[in-house]
């Protein structure tokens, strides 16, 4: 078996935690493939002979695994999820971070480590991705897209077509275009609603709107969706899944499905709701 493991370097208090996970498959015979820059890390504060017996990885490379382990937050998960691509390798997350809401596991609770992620019985849920084309290449997002100003002060307009049909005008800050899987991250604090992961849609929500009669729209994720932005401004910020760049005024983005899923691994039996209430307390 192969496994891969990134993280983020932020890991203060679970360095043993780190190295029991490591050695358990070590003894195992398991190949453990790790990205260069946390095993570096890693290295540093733990000591040289951490590396011994771990191959090391470029993030710039997708693993061949036949798991891969997000040790971080939210953000070492996406970045993860972005590392293993459309292997089809299932990422499983140990929550380090504050939330940690994609993550199933945590080095808190130990026994679910063992009981589940190390001996094999988990469950496998697959999440959609969106596809963007932009002038600066294709990006994919598990959580959303979004599109804002940046620091520039000027309005943004966002002129969207679905499937070829104009839709809706956007003026304000700017737009939301998140996932199921994303619709609890940005789109929920600009008061867009929450998907479940299995309902096969997205949510366009719109940030700090000009008007008060453009509400978040729930769309078919089979749909594909155009958008021309511009501001006065020479230069807007879109973002996706946490990274950003500066597009030039009067781009054409166009969304649609991925043609991969990502594979999340999860606790045999947690639904969706069990994780709005223990990550967000909905309902407690």
């Amino acid at each position: 078996m192969i496994v891969a493991i990134n993280g983020n370097r932020h890991q203060d208090g679970h360095f043993d935690d780190i190295s029991h996970l490591v050695d358990f498959y070590l003894r195992r015979d398991d190949r453990v493939v790790m990205t260069d820059r946390f095993l570096d890390y890693l290295e540093d504060r733990i000591g040289g002979h951490f590396a011994i017996g771990i191959d090391r990885a470029r993030i710039t490379a997708p693993p061949r695994a036949d798991l891969a382990i997000a040790i971080g937050g939210d953000g070492a998960f996406l970045k993860t999820a972005a590392w293993v691509g459309d292997t089809g390798t299932p990422v499983a997350g140990i929550n380090t971070g504050h939330l940690g809401f994609l993550a199933a596991f945590s080095f808190d609770r130990k026994e679910e480590i063992e009981a589940h992620l190390l001996s094999g019985d988990y469950a496998i849920g697959r999440r959609s991705l969106l596809q963007v084309e932009t002038p600066a290449g294709t990006f994919y997002a598990l959580n959303e897209l979004a599109i804002t100003r940046g620091e520039n002060a000027s309005m943004v307009t966002v002129d969207t077509c679905i499937n070829s049909h104009h839709s809706l005008t956007y003026k304000g800050d700017g737009l939301i275009i998140a996932t199921p899987t994303g619709s609890t991250a940005y789109n929920l604090s600009v008061g867009g609603p929450i998907l479940d992961p299995s309902v096969a849609s997205w949510v366009m929500s719109p940030i700090a709107a000009h008007s008060l009669a453009v509400r978040p729209l729930v769309i078919n994720d089979s749909s594909v969706v155009e958008a021309i932005v511009e501001l006065r401004s020479p230069t807007f910020r879109f973002t996706v899944d946490g990274k950003s760049l500066a597009l030039p005024s009067g781009s054409r983005l166009r969304v649609s499905r991925a043609p991969f899923p990502l594979n999340v691994v999860t606790l045999p039996g947690h639904t969706f709701t069990d994780t709005l209430r223990t990550k967000l307390g909905l309902g407690c």
